[in-house]
């Protein structure tokens, strides 16, 4: 019984990873014990769980009564339905102002509440009720914050291997979705596909890594839209090429896909995650991979020892920063697979910015100007003129997004590299520059030849980059 359970409790709040203030009662002996939390506003129980370091249960017991509240500090002033459970996001406490059916401060679903629970449910108004137990630090790292490695039961030698999660949860903790392991003396492996759907707000926060080889810090943590070089969370849809694209979306829920090549020799393991502290139902997701697949990127076949790097940057550049798109050290070899970027500002300057020329130094320490990968920031994405004909989503290269008015002003974009292999062979930079240097050039132009102002030149208009977040996908061996 509930009276059982409680036995030997305290009352107490804590704060746990930003989640604000929860409400505990619990049996007191283990470090981490069997108790009942109130989690904060819309979240589900599973987030609420995870945030303690714990695993949800799917029992509440109530004992029909709304003392399990007053345990946790709400003095149900008023209940709905005389307390009938109907709703996955109860038992719980009603404590939004505004909630749309009018219960505002009710206690609501603690009598008949059924045998099991779902630890996904939730709703926008309401703090859940939640059981939770264990230390999730003991668990696999299937589980929402696990931490015990754990691995498919695919065999080593699987020709073709994968998941997919059906009508799942995004947690709020980082979680595993697939993890497999195969001989390291073998032929190697090779993740290329991945693909999710939900709603655009979670699609928006979600987080997606894969740890390679027994990694501990991933080579590759990405979000689904800027993969495919979409900045804004564009919903225009359906499009995409043979690499990366959207097939569902229009304002809906949307559906993101890449088949980027990700090769490894031992192991690899895919983690998902909510950045935003929320929870999301509804999410699908799958990865697919095989074993033995040549790794051919347009018409250059890289070695079984190659590995995809994903470097990004996000945050602000000052008018002519240089940004390093990809920057690997002195005595590697590789290629540039695939890079796109977004940039925004409050209308200031407009699209100046794509005045930026792209450059490669190779070797790194090349001296300035290295070579010359584009005369302006849209000629190096296939366009010209500030993108005066529209968006548009080519094979190689694509302009995703664009707003250019009085106080906004927002721009994506993206390129592959199998048609203009970038190779090198003892480390490379690959840069761009906000906005650029109107200046003789020694090639009779005017432009991306003058490394600094002293020489007389100026800014060519008035370039703003309040954020800029740039995607680098880089094999090296």
């Amino acid at each position: 019984s509930l009276a059982d359970l409680i036995n030997q409790t305290c009352l107490y709040t804590m704060q746990a990873l930003g989640f604000g203030m929860f409400a505990v009662f619990a049996v007191a002996s283990a470090d981490l014990p069997d108790r009942y939390i109130l989690g904060r506003q819309g979240e589900s129980c599973a987030a609420t769980c995870s945030a303690v370091g714990q695993q949800c249960s799917t029992s509440i017991v109530t004992d029909n009564s709304t003392s399990i509240f007053e345990k946790l500090g709400i003095h149900c002033t008023q209940t709905a339905q005389n307390g009938l459970w109907w709703a996955e996001d109860q038992p719980s406490y009603v404590s939004a102002s505004n909630d749309p059916g009018n219960h505002s401060g009710d206690c609501l679903g603690y009598v008949g509440v059924p045998a099991v629970v779902q630890c996904g449910g939730s709703f926008p108004s309401t703090e859940r009720i939640c059981h939770c137990y264990g230390d999730i630090r003991d668990e696999c790292w299937f589980v929402p914050g696990g931490q015990k490695p754990c691995w498919d039961n695919t065999s080593a030698s699987a020709l073709t291997f994968g998941t997919g999660l059906s009508g799942g949860t995004l947690p709020s903790l980082e979680t595993t979705l697939f993890a497999h392991q195969i001989d390291p003396t073998g032929p190697g492996g090779q993740l290329n596909h991945f693909w999710s759907t939900c709603s655009p707000e979670a699609e928006a926060n979600m987080l997606v890594r894969y740890y390679v080889n027994g990694e501990t810090t991933p080579s590759i943590a990405f979000r689904p839209s800027m993969a495919a070089g979409v900045g804004f969370d564009d919903s225009t849809a359906p499009w995409g090429t043979k690499w990366a694209g959207l097939g569902a979306g229009k304002g809906g829920g949307q559906a993101w896909f890449n088949n980027f090549k990700i090769p490894f020799t031992s192991s690899v393991r895919v983690t998902i995650q909510s950045t935003d502290g929320k929870s999301y139902n509804g999410f699908y997701m799958i990865v697919r991979g095989g074993l033995g697949l040549p790794l051919v990127i347009g018409e250059v076949t890289l070695p079984k020892t190659a590995k995809l790097q994903l470097q990004t940057f996000e945050g602000p550049l000052k008018p002519l920063d240089w940004l390093d798109v990809v920057s690997v050290p002195k005595g590697k070899s590789g290629q540039v697979f695939m890079t796109a970027i977004s940039v925004n500002n409050s209308g200031v300057g407009g699209y100046n910015f794509l005045e930026g020329c792209y450059h490669w130094y190779d070797p790194q320490d090349a001296v300035f100007p290295g070579t010359l990968l584009s005369t302006g920031t849209e000629d190096f994405f296939d366009s010209g003129w500030y993108f005066n004909a529209g968006e548009f989503r080519f094979p190689v290269s694509g302009f995703t997004h664009g707003l250019d008015t009085k106080n906004k002003t927002e721009w994506s974009a993206y390129r592959y590299h199998e048609m203009d292999p970038l190779r090198f062979s003892d480390g490379v930079r690959m840069t761009w520059r906000c906005g650029d240097i109107g200046a003789a050039a020694p090639n009779g132009g005017s432009k991306c030849f003058a490394e600094s102002l002293a020489g007389g030149g100026r800014p060519v208009g008035n370039p703003t980059c309040d954020h800029v977040v740039s995607y680098g996908w880089v094999y090296v061996f």
